[in-house]
């Protein structure tokens, strides 16, 4: 679905709305909502609903149910080995996350994930946002706003 008709659904005069804030080219409304920026997704998806979390489910659950089944078809077919855990490393373990553990748990490369992290790829995709919320049991809209809610400084 394109992100500009998942937006209608959400406000018929979406457009008006959002030019008011924003100019509308950056907002990747022709794009496929696979390929909307996380950044973006939150602007106008927080301007417009009036419940974030179930509208964002609405969006990408079925976009990120297909990157899951993608990443866990490449996974089987790279067949690491597992590395058993001494009752001390298993205790730690519920503690300890790594970076591979938070992309693995999202389905999300780790080469991609990395990227992101790193600032060579300029932001998650939407659908990746809601991934690691969902993996690390994050409220949908305290992740996005935790990496796109601007905040107001004294300058």
């Amino acid at each position: 679905m394109k992100f500009d008709k998942f937006l209608k659904t959400l406000n018929k005069e979406f457009e008006a709305i959002l030019s008011n804030k924003y100019p509308l080219e950056s907002l990747q409304l022709n794009s496929d909502l696979s390929t909307v920026k996380g950044r973006v997704f939150y602007k106008a998806v927080d301007l417009l609903s009036n419940n974030f979390d179930e509208d964002c489910e609405n969006a990408l659950s079925e976009i990120a149910n297909s990157a899951q089944k993608k990443f866990s078809t490449k996974q089987k077919d790279k067949m690491r080995a597992e590395k058993t855990l001494n009752k001390y490393q298993k205790f730690i373990a519920q503690f300890v996350s790594s970076q591979g553990d938070v992309s693995e748990k999202a389905s999300i490369e780790n080469t991609r994930f990395t990227k992101v992290l790193n600032l060579t790829a300029d932001d998650f995709y939407a659908y990746e946002v809601f991934l690691i919320a969902k993996s690390q049991n994050i409220g949908l809209k305290d992740a996005f706003e935790q990496l796109y809610k601007e905040t107001l400084t004294d300058n």
